[in-house]
């Protein structure tokens, strides 16, 4: 049975809500724990009544905007995701995006579980292609590597990128064994 494609009428609806939660969130104006549904709707021009047709809360819309996100990044090959992942987040993810994830991160489980969740299975692909025969079990490999690039791209937001992407690997591979790709 072939997949049922989504109405263009849905599809323009829930690009209006994730830009403007993007819009509110880049605004600088708020954090993300402040903007309400009614801020969204309003920004999108679009009935609260129409957002709960598509989304259960700010915190499902947020994850609508990571999966766009999330597409841009898995353009770039298992090898330069997992090698050089700041300068594939730095071509391909928007930051003040990144830092309210971070903040979602801290202050919703369910919103933290979803993500963890996506981002290791996202890691666990990526390894399964590039290591075959391994010793350490796939799951331990993807945990390592899921909380060095957190770890440093949180640093790495916090501090303004500063630090040029292609450094931010330097340190990544300086830290964590990427030459097991080799």
């Amino acid at each position: 049975m072939p997949e049922k494609k989504e109405d263009l009428r849905a599809i323009r609806t829930k690009t209006h809500l994730s830009n403007a939660l993007l819009t509110l969130i880049n605004s600088g104006d708020y954090q993300f724990e402040a903007i309400t549904i009614n801020k969204i709707c309003e920004e999108a021009m679009v009935h609260r009544t129409t957002f709960y047709k598509h989304f259960e809360d700010k915190y499902h819309l947020l994850s609508y905007c990571i999966e766009s996100m999330q597409q841009r990044f898995n353009q770039f090959t298992p090898k330069e995701r997992l090698c050089q992942p700041f300068m594939c987040m730095f071509q391909a993810w928007d930051r003040q995006l990144v830092l309210t994830i971070f903040e979602c991160f801290q202050m919703s489980e369910p919103f933290r579980d979803d993500f963890g969740c996506r981002m290791n299975q996202l890691m666990v692909a990526d390894l399964s292609e590039l290591l075959q025969n391994n010793e350490v079990p796939m799951e331990i490999i993807a945990e390592i590597f899921g909380h060095a690039i957190s770890g440093l791209a949180l640093w790495w937001m916090r501090n303004e990128q500063r630090t040029p992407a292609d450094k931010m690997d330097d340190y990544f591979q300086a830290v964590v064994n990427t030459s097991i790709f080799d």
